[in-house]
């Protein structure tokens, strides 16, 4: 369990209690209020500079920001703790080192795979051919105006009715 300040709700570097209102606070941060206003910044009630108890801790214990929570965060963070893991249990096995394997194994599948995708993304949009571009087709004959490229209204529409026969086949 951490201590956490009821002024600034962070994890206190010299913690201390107030008698009055039982509550935690960063030293520097309740002198200032008590200077300012004279009260507990909880109950509001009278309170000095030498009624407060100050706490021993051997070591604050920081809780993780919450940027480093996220998936990618922790991967990372396993990343970067692989090597030392190697080097400090070289040659033994631990359920730590075959999940950290695991995980750079799936990240880089997963990052693989992505970089795959990213190219058939998106769906060619139908676009026609301006006419101030003629083009040759053959024996030069300008191509027509309406010609489009892309899928057409046929292709999607096939699309959407065997989506739909997949989505009813999936829900059986």
């Amino acid at each position: 369990m951490s201590l956490v300040c009821g002024i600034s709700s962070e994890v206190p570097e010299h913690p201390c209690v107030s008698p009055v209102s039982n509550q935690v606070f960063e030293r520097r941060l309740i002198e200032k209020y008590i200077a300012e206003n004279g009260a507990d910044p909880i109950t509001g009630q009278p309170l000095s500079e030498e009624q407060l108890i100050d706490i021993k801790v051997s070591h604050p214990i920081r809780p993780k920001a919450p940027s480093a929570t996220s998936i990618p965060a922790i991967l990372k963070a396993l990343q970067d703790e692989w090597p030392l893991c190697r080097a400090a249990g070289a040659g033994r096995s631990s359920p730590s080192r075959r999940v950290t394997a695991r995980l750079t194994k799936e990240v880089t599948a997963a990052r693989e795979a992505l970089a795959t995708l990213k190219p058939q993304a998106g769906l060619i949009v139908p676009q026609a051919i301006p006419a101030s571009q003629p083009a040759a087709v053959g024996a030069g004959e300008p191509m027509e105006v309406s010609e489009q490229v892309g899928m057409t209204a046929d292709i999607v529409q096939k699309l959407q009715d065997k989506a739909s026969v997949l989505t009813t086949e999936r829900k059986k």
